[in-house]
């Protein structure tokens, strides 16, 4: 089995997300042997202890260059090349063949090696990469870049023999295309386990950062801009917040560039008392600081390819009994919010009114241990990871 990832092996899609799916697969298949490809913009010296468990779990790791800056196509043509040697050379005269793409751009190195030669090619977790790119303004429709990737990714979907997609909207998208591969409608999944947090830490983070027991804690971990809200945007958000209930406040965490824009944003000062501004931690600091939540924000704008989008955040909100605040039509989780009581939903939480936040401010505080409980349920329901290697268990060995 090959599996290829587009991101680095300490990348948290991957360390976090297809590296625990993939640990879990060959403990469930002991006469399986793997070889992970993943692209480094700098090849990385793994600690021993992953070094150990990879040997153990018969995991070989073959990482391939890649640089973010200087001509992409080229340099993916060129990785092509190289996975196309190592893979055929760690397969060798294997009868079974399996190649796993995680995401669309392995997905689509995976649909390649497919048709040279693999007998079993598996898509995990496949969005329209190229839609996102075109709504963001970073591709325009008619680009040579745009039409290309639109066009790869629907040549992947129809090449492959099981597609993982996360939401109702790509598996339209997937049948759209005329594919006949295998669909199985799966949201991105964590180890909800391992990412319950402890309430007693979480106890310890309100009071380090002068959050009393009545405050009302909002908690974004995440990027701006691009595929999410702009900085100025989630400002606008946190002064109507902070207007619509004097117990609001604001933990955002986030890297060193977005801090000092959100401090530059107009109107910032206004809410700069009621605000904990964090650098980014370590996932297992993280899961810890998210109980001390009491509703976790989805910076992600309401723009039309949203519907195919999956945020693990919203996983990590639910393990930690943490409710949503999420716009209307991203992800299939908006309406899951709603059906199952774990969330609510907005319009565009970039142009909310304090009047809109009134009343889901006092609700999140009159149903407090409810929507917890509802909050776990769901994670275990829809989002753990068992899920998911159930799944890629079945598709790697089902009979052709």
């Amino acid at each position: 089995m090959v599996v290829l990832c587009s991101h680095g092996i300490q990348d948290p899609l991957v360390a976090t997300l297809m590296l625990d799916y993939l640990f879990r697969l060959m403990e469930k298949h002991p006469d399986m042997q793997a070889m992970l490809v993943t692209e480094e913009e700098e090849i990385p010296v793994l600690p021993g202890s992953l070094n150990r468990k990879l040997k153990a779990a018969r995991i070989r790791w073959s990482p391939l260059r890649y640089r973010l800056s200087g001509p992409q196509f080229i340099q993916k043509g060129l990785n092509l090349l190289r996975l196309f040697v190592r893979a055929h050379w760690f397969v060798g005269g294997a009868r079974e063949r399996v190649v796993i793409g995680f995401l669309s751009m392995a997905g689509c190195y995976a649909a390649i090696l497919r048709a040279f030669g693999f007998t079993r090619c598996v898509c995990v977790n496949f969005e329209p990469h190229s839609s996102y790119m075109r709504d963001a303004g970073v591709w325009k429709a008619g680009s040579l870049k745009y039409r290309f990737m639109s066009r790869l990714e629907r040549y992947q979907v129809r090449r492959a023999d099981v597609v993982v997609v996360p939401t109702a909207a790509v598996e339209a998208f997937v049948r759209s295309t005329g594919s006949r591969a295998s669909l199985h409608l799966q949201g991105v999944t964590i180890d909800v386990a391992s990412n319950l947090g402890d309430p007693r830490v979480a106890s310890a983070y309100r009071v380090e950062w002068g959050v009393g027991n009545e405050d009302v804690v909002l908690f974004y971990a995440g990027k701006f801009n691009g595929l999410y809200c702009s900085e100025q945007e989630y400002v606008r958000f946190m002064i109507s917040a902070c207007q619509a209930d004097a117990r609001v406040r604001h933990v955002v965490v986030t890297f060193p560039a977005h801090l000092a824009a959100l401090r530059a944003a107009p109107g910032f000062d206004t809410v700069a008392g009621r605000t904990v501004l964090l650098l980014p931690v370590a996932p297992e600091v993280l899961k810890d600081m998210l109980p001390a939540a009491d509703l976790g924000v989805v910076a992600v704008p309401p723009t039309p390819s949203q519907v195919f989008r999956s945020p693990v955040k919203t996983a990590l909100y639910w393990a930690a009994g943490v409710p949503i605040l999420i716009n209307k039509g991203v992800s299939d989780d908006w309406w899951i919010a709603r059906e199952r009581g774990v969330g609510h939903v907005l319009d565009d939480l970039a142009f909310v009114g304090p009047e809109l936040l009134e009343p889901i401010i006092a609700s999140v505080v009159a149903d407090d241990a409810g929507v917890r409980e509802r909050c776990v349920r769901a994670a275990y329901d829809l989002r753990d990871t068992g899920r998911m290697v159930a799944i890629l268990s079945e598709a790697i060995r089902r009979d052709r």
